[in-house]
């Protein structure tokens, strides 16, 4: 029979181990707080989650129709409306100003009065399949909603639309997926959280077993030293990267649009800043849980602001500051651009750049921790 008394003391100790753990406390009580609160400002404050740019025929009808359009979706949830000229169709689109945008043709009225039936051009940003899909809707309802008063159905043509909707896209097609549209950014957030915690609980490791000691009192200089732990865990981490890469792609038959070696670029540098944050973080770590704890500070945030459940642009201005020095954020820029985009080296330098950056100076702290173990 279990004895109370024995199982109160057992209780007791492990209470005690934790009160005497301040870092374990503060993961108890101030880490669920602190995410809890990212997912708070980034619900109740994002911005329109699809933006439909509408560019009308030219002179007061059009600006009426314009309106007429906006009217329409007025009550449509997480929907703006915008107004730009037939010229500013791509731009707009490229710069992530609008997810579809309404051409219609200069002609549009006069054809409507003559009982023709014009053709109404839905340009798609298509590298959101989910965003596209819903923009279609939205564009069709608020189409004929619009121009239903402007033109009556022709006699034997009761029914028929009095305008046709010619859909094209600026990137993808709709064979796109919301597999493919997160698939990028998931090959980003596996590579980074995985070779983090790797480095970390393998250097850890090192540290427990005394490995670490018998290495620092070697004839390696410090340099040698620091290479080698950080070639040993990229080596790693680039042959983990390279496995979820070609998984996603070829056997999961994810569609991607640019060079395979951009991509494997990408997560080669986003996972030797992991490895080396990982190596930098287990120098604050005594064991393995502690480690754990760094993952609600160093990952989750990356998680929620790097784009993966909310697009960078929608969130409040300052996640969206936060959001912008974060690594994942610009691996998922990039892994986008790259695979829905089609884009090049030329187009994404300046996330190869940030990453580049981020990396040196992973290896630069994860250096200096063990120096400061050798010391």
């Amino acid at each position: 029979m279990a004895s109370i008394r024995r199982t109160l003391a057992l209780a007791l100790r492990i209470v005690r181990q934790f009160v005497r753990d301040k870092r374990t406390m503060a993961l108890l009580f101030l880490a669920p707080l602190f995410v809890m609160t990212i997912l708070n400002f980034v619900l109740n404050n994002s911005g329109a989650s699809v933006t439909l740019a509408v560019a009308p025929p030219p002179g007061a009808q059009g600006v009426t129709l314009a309106s007429d359009i906006r009217s329409a979706l007025a009550g449509a949830n997480g929907v703006d409306v915008t107004t730009i000229s037939a010229d500013q169709v791509d731009a707009t689109l490229k710069n992530g100003d609008a997810d579809a945008a309404l051409v219609f043709p200069s002609d549009f009225f006069t054809t409507l009065a003559t009982g023709g039936q014009p053709h109404v051009a839905l340009r798609l940003e298509g590298s959101n399949p989910p965003a596209a899909n819903q923009a279609k809707q939205l564009a069709a309802f608020a189409l004929a909603k619009a121009s239903a008063s402007l033109a009556p159905a022709q006699p034997g043509q009761a029914g028929a639309p009095a305008v046709a909707l010619d859909t094209t896209y600026l990137y993808g097609g709709p064979q796109y997926t919301q597999t493919d549209a997160l698939a990028p950014m998931f090959i980003g957030l596996f590579s980074f959280f995985f070779v983090f915690l790797l480095a970390s609980v393998a250097f850890l490791r090192e540290r427990g077993q005394g490995t670490l000691e018998r290495v620092m009192v070697s004839p390696l200089s410090q340099t040698e030293l620091t290479l080698g732990y950080v070639l040993g865990f990229t080596l790693f981490a680039t042959i983990q990267s390279i496995v979820i890469l070609l998984f996603v792609i070829y056997v999961l038959q994810v569609h991607y649009a640019g060079a395979l070696w951009l991509l494997f670029l990408v997560t080669l540098l986003l996972t030797i800043g992991g490895v080396n944050m990982g190596i930098f973080a287990s120098a604050f770590a005594r064991n393995e849980f502690q480690v754990i704890q760094f993952i609600p500070l160093l990952i989750v945030p990356q998680a929620l602001l790097g784009g993966l459940f909310f697009a960078v642009k929608t969130l409040p201005v300052v996640l969206k500051q936060l959001a912008y020095i974060m690594p994942l954020t610009w691996a998922n820029f990039a892994l986008k651009d790259v695979m829905l985009k089609g884009l090049g080296f030329s187009d994404i330098w300046p996330d190869l750049v940030f990453l580049a950056g981020f990396a040196t100076l992973m290896v630069i702290a994860a250096s200096v921790s063990l120096r400061q173990e050798r010391l």
